[in-house]
């Protein structure tokens, strides 16, 4: 069984599979690691193997480390970004300034749809990442999450909420505080997302936990997957870092 586990800026999520059938998940903040609490596994099974990607900084990779080795005192490892993994190739010069949640979100919808692809990840941040013919990645875009936006426009204020809007009341202005704050960002993740696709007609993809409520805001032909890190976790090409630098 391998326990995978995507350590995002915002929240920690975490998948057990055995032969590729998922037996369990769960997710917590990622700022309870840095409060000393161990990431919450619930009752399950022993692993045989950790796989982690992490964006979280060092302090949490370490801690997320310790922690279960100290519980199952098996092996750990850290994805990195590589040149190539398969037919996916990456666009950065230098491949490892590349986020390894983008890398890995785009090799697990490569390897599944085989052609060219926007690759939209709609957590802290919204992430587009365009893939060509034959696996090229050309480049991507990263934009303020939904949430991001929000508390750029309402720093301690918890009385306005980025919530779901339908397509159609998308495009109405709003009649409120909280209509127009809502209606703003989704207009301007969707706005930004339709603009690619006119200059990259491909195949869209969306992940992250935004990736739902956008997609029903959006007027094209998209497909969703609740988190495609942890989907390229499972993919045996991926390299790892060595666990002594951890």
């Amino acid at each position: 069984m391998i326990l995978c586990i995507d350590a995002g800026n915002s929240r920690i999520k975490w998948r057990l599979t055995d032969n590729g059938q998922k037996i369990a998940k769960g997710a917590q903040r990622t700022s309870t690691i840095l409060d000393g609490e161990d990431l919450e596994l619930s009752d399950i099974q022993s692993p045989t193997e950790i796989r982690i990607a992490s964006v979280a900084g060092d302090g949490i990779a370490k801690s997320l480390h310790q922690q279960l080795l100290k519980k199952f005192s098996i092996p750990i490892r850290f994805a990195k970004v590589s040149a190539t993994i398969g037919e996916l190739s990456c666009a950065y010069e230098d491949p490892h300034s590349l986020g390894v949640d983008r890398w890995l979100a785009m090799a697990a919808a490569y390897q599944q749809y085989q052609e060219p692809l926007m690759v939209v990840d709609a957590g802290s941040a919204i992430t587009m990442d365009i893939i060509g013919p034959d696996g090229q990645h050309i480049g991507g875009y990263i934009a303020p999450g939904l949430t991001l936006m929000h508390d750029a426009l309402w720093q301690n204020t918890s009385d306005v909420r980025v919530v779901g809007s339908g397509s159609q009341e998308l495009w109405i202005p709003g009649k409120n505080t909280q209509q127009a704050v809502n209606r703003g960002c989704f207009l301007a993740a969707v706005s930004t997302i339709e603009s690619l696709a006119a200059q990259f007609p491909v195949q869209i993809v969306l992940t992250g936990g935004d990736g739902k409520i956008i997609m029903q805001a959006l007027s094209l032909n998209t497909e969703y997957h609740s988190n495609l890190v942890l989907d390229g976790l499972l993919i045996n090409e991926i390299k790892w870092v060595d666990s002594k630098t951890i």
